[in-house]
């Protein structure tokens, strides 16, 4: 990869961004903001940002088939509608630990969260929402569930919990949503996290690392091709969109008040397009 450029998107500061997905209909990126438990759509035209305040925090949001957004938050699954109405769709069974982190539709509609704790026991778990059946725990036995995606042919599936300091591959069932097979694939050194991903149309993964001021571009076997570098150490998740899915948009955390770039969302052109998001599918 050559030198890649990396710009701010408008002026504003994030808490602790999050989540960013392209909605392509509105022509807008949406992210979340965990900390000060906020939605924003940012035009990329006039860099600017709006926001909507939520009752709590969210662990992320992802589009609808129908052209809403759904909202993690707690152990709930909101619905947010175009007026701004929010409307509860399903949640946890009672007594699960954590708090709704990542996660990611898959190409069937069905929808993967995981849980997190700010404790970092391995109680928590990644879980799938299907409109049909309800919750199904996937996977037990996580710490901070994060960034979560699929290969272009949906047979791969890649995931992260944080603490581990990895990210994993399994083999993924498109039709069921089965996975199996789990190993690693990349591991990080010293303080550094990954935390949110994306993989674009060739395959290739971009995973944010909360620690390293970057975003890591990696073969689909975990090997590095390059890494854009910020100019802010807290790198939270990244997402492609824009005009042909041309440009990676980079969020990230703000806890140093002596950094101006710290919370900013940023975009890169990366040379290479990314996938249209996948979208929630609701009864």
């Amino acid at each position: 990869m050559t030198q890649v450029t990396v710009a701010p998107v408008g002026s504003l500061w994030a808490g602790l961004g999050e989540g960013p997905v392209w909605d392509d209909a509105a022509g807008l990126l949406r992210w979340i903001d965990i900390r000060l438990c906020r939605l924003y759509a940012t035009d990329l035209a006039t860099g600017e940002t709006i926001f909507r305040d939520l009752p709590g925090s969210p662990g992320c949001a992802a589009l609808t088939d129908d052209g809403a957004i759904l909202l993690a938050i707690g152990q709930g699954l909101l619905v947010m509608s175009a007026t701004g109405d929010l409307r509860p769709v399903a949640a946890l069974p009672p007594g699960m630990p954590g708090r709704f982190n990542d996660g990611k539709p898959d190409a069937a509609g069905r929808f993967w969260v995981g849980t997190a704790t700010a404790e970092g026991h391995f109680d928590c778990a990644l879980w799938c929402h299907d409109s049909g059946a309800g919750f199904s725990q996937r996977l037990p036995g996580i710490s901070m569930s994060n960034g979560i995606g699929w290969s272009p042919d949906r047979r791969r599936m890649y995931y992260v919990d944080s603490v581990t300091q990895r990210l994993d591959a399994f083999a993924h069932d498109p039709e069921t949503g089965a996975i199996s097979d789990r190993r690693a694939i990349c591991s990080l050194p010293g303080d550094q996290l990954p935390d949110g991903l994306c993989v674009d149309a060739e395959g290739g993964i971009w995973l944010a690392v909360w620690g390293g001021a970057c975003v890591l571009h990696l073969s689909p076997e975990g090997r590095e091709l390059g890494r854009v570098t910020l100019p802010t150490p807290l790198v939270t998740s990244c997402a492609f969109g824009g005009p042909a899915y041309r440009t990676l948009f980079i969020t990230t955390a703000s806890e140093d008040e002596d950094d101006p770039y710290a919370g900013r969302l940023f975009a890169a052109d990366v040379g290479v397009a990314g996938m249209a998001p996948d979208r929630v599918r609701l009864p």
